[in-house]
C-alpha cells in the first residue's frame, strides 16, 4: 500500500510538471525570414543554401531532413547558428542529365554573327533567379520552448547574397582607337597595395554571355570567379579581370570572334582593354594568365599570336583558331580542354597540337580522355598524372559531352589552376 501511495504521488508530480512545462511554451505561426546564397558554378549561377531566419534560437535536436522541403532541389545538409537554419543544397550539373550534349540550335541569320560560336542578335535571356520556396513540413522548437509551427504555404525567400560576385567591382573602358565602351569586372586581392605586384588573371567568356546584363560574364559559368574564391586566393593571390562583350557592341560593331578567324575591331577593344588594365592596377608583368572558353579562347589564342611575350600562360577552354595560324603558339605554355563531343574545338585543337609537336613542342597528352563525371579526388589524379610528363603544351580530351559541357568541368580541375600559377616568364 505504501508504494501505491507513492507510485500516485509520483505521477500526480509527473502531471503538474508537464502542466506547467505547457503553461510556459507558446506556439507560433510566425515566418522566418528567408534569404538564398548563390554561387556560379561550371554550369551557370545557381541558389547553393537557403538561410531560414527565427525570431529566437533553435533547439536543433527538433530539426531533421525531413523537416524542410526546398521546391526543384534536393537537401544535401542542416547547419545552425542561433535563431538560423542553413539549408545546403546538392548541386546538380544540368548538363549531366543529357550526358552533356546539347540540344540543336535553330539557325538564325543575324548579321556578321554566324551559327556556331558566334553570338545572336537576341536577348539571351533575364538574369538567373535566385529567388527559392521552402515548405516547413513539422513543427520545430525554440531553446525557450516556443514552438513554430509548420505550415503548408511556402516561405519565399526576399534576398541574395551572391558569393564572390559581390567582391568584384564593375569598371568600362571606352576604347579611343575603336570607339567601344566595354564592361568589365575586376577583383583586388584583400590589403591590395600599390607597391607590391599581383598576378593578373584575364578571363573571356563564351558567346552565350553577349547580353545586356553585364554581369553574364560571371555568372555563365566559374571561368571568372573562381579565381576570386577564397580557398583559391588564399593559395594564389591574384587580380582577376572579367570582360563583358555586351549586346549593343555586337549589334553596333559585330561578333568579337568570327569562324573566319580574322583580327575584329572588337579585339582591338578587348586588347587595348588588357593593356589598359596591366597599366592601371599592380600587375606582375612576368605572371599574366589568359583563359576563356569558346569566344573567350578564340580571343586568348588571337591575343597570344599578336603578342607573343605576352602571357605566362594560359589555360584554353572549348575553342579553336585557324591550325596554320597557330603555329606562333609553338614556344607558349598552354593547357588545352576539350570535349570529345565538341565537333568543331576537338578535331581543330587535335590538328593544332599535332601540328605544333611536329614544330618541336613539348606536348603531352592524356593517356585516356577524361571522365565528365569523375569525383575530386579523381580530377586530381588525372590532373597529377599529366603533371608528371615534360610539356610546355598539355592537351586533355573529356569524354563525350559536348561545346557547352566543356566549361562546365574545366575551371573544377584545381591541378590545372595550380599548374597556370606555377608559370612565369
Amino acid at each position: 500500500m505504501k508504494h501505491t501511495l507513492l507510485g500516485a504521488a509520483a505521477l500526480l508530480s509527473c502531471a503538474l510538471f508537464v502542466c506547467s512545462c505547457a503553461s510556459n511554451q507558446s506556439q507560433t505561426t510566425s515566418k522566418p525570414l528567408v534569404s538564398t546564397i548563390a554561387e556560379s558554378f561550371g554550369d551557370g549561377q545557381k541558389v547553393s543554401a537557403v538561410i531560414l531566419e527565427y525570431a529566437k534560437e533553435i533547439d536543433t535536436s527538433s530539426v531533421t531532413f525531413e523537416t524542410y522541403s526546398v521546391e526543384g532541389r534536393k537537401i544535401e545538409a542542416l547547419d545552425f547558428e542561433g535563431n538560423t537554419v542553413k539549408i545546403r543544397l546538392v548541386y546538380e550539373n544540368k548538363w549531366d542529365k543529357t550526358d552533356g550534349k546539347m540540344p540543336p540550335r535553330e539557325k538564325k541569320e543575324a548579321g556578321n554573327a554566324k551559327e556556331g560560336n558566334g553570338p545572336r542578335f537576341e536577348d539571351d535571356g533575364a538574369p538567373v533567379d535566385l529567388s527559392a520556396k521552402v515548405v516547413q513540413k513539422a513543427d520545430i522548437k525554440a531553446t525557450d520552448g516556443t514552438v513554430f509551427k509548420a505550415s503548408a504555404e511556402a516561405f519565399v525567400s526576399t534576398s541574395a547574397k551572391e558569393l564572390v560576385i559581390e567582391d568584384f567591382a564593375k569598371k568600362t573602358f571606352t576604347d579611343s582607337e575603336t570607339g567601344i565602351t566595354l564592361p568589365y569586372f575586376v577583383y583586388l586581392p584583400e590589403e591590395y597595395n600599390d607597391e607590391e605586384k599581383y598576378p593578373l588573371v584575364f578571363f573571356v567568356p563564351d558567346a552565350s554571355a553577349d547580353t545586356s546584363i553585364d554581369t553574364a560574364t560571371l555568372t555563365q559559368g566559374n571561368g571568372g570567379t573562381i579565381w576570386a574564391s577564397e580557398d583559391e586566393q588564399i593559395k594564389h593571390k591574384a587580380i582577376v579581370v572579367a570582360v563583358q562583350y555586351p549586346l549593343d557592341v555586337v549589334k553596333k560593331y559585330g561578333a568579337l570572334t568570327t569562324d573566319e578567324y580574322v583580327w575584329t575591331v572588337g579585339l582591338t577593344a578587348v586588347d587595348n582593354l588588357l593593356h589598359s588594365v596591366i597599366k592601371t592596377y599592380a600587375v606582375d608583368e612576368k605572371r599574366i594568365y589568359g583563359t576563356g572558353q569558346s569566344q573567350g579562347c578564340m580571343t586568348n589564342i588571337a591575343l597570344s599570336d599578336k603578342h607573343p611575350d605576352l602571357f605566362a600562360a594560359q589555360f584554353l577552354v572549348a575553342g579553336q583558331w585557324n591550325v596554320e595560324e597557330m603555329k606562333a603558339m609553338k614556344d607558349k605554355k598552354l593547357w588545352i580542354v576539350v570535349c570529345e563531343g565538341d565537333e568543331k574545338a576537338y578535331p581543330a585543337m587535335k590538328a593544332a597540337v599535332d601540328l605544333l609537336e611536329n614544330l618541336g613542342s613539348k606536348v603531352a597528352l592524356g593517356e585516356s580522355m577524361w571522365n565528365g563525371k569523375a569525383s575530386e579526388d579523381e580530377r586530381n589524379a588525372d590532373t597529377s598524372a599529366m603533371l608528371k610528363k615534360d610539356a610546355d603544351i598539355r592537351f586533355n580530351v573529356i569524354a563525350g559531352g559536348s561545346h557547352m559541357y566543356t566549361w562546365s568541368l574545366a575551371y573544377n580541375y584545381e591541378g590545372i589552376r595550380d599548374w597556370l600559377f606555377s608559370q612565369s616568364k
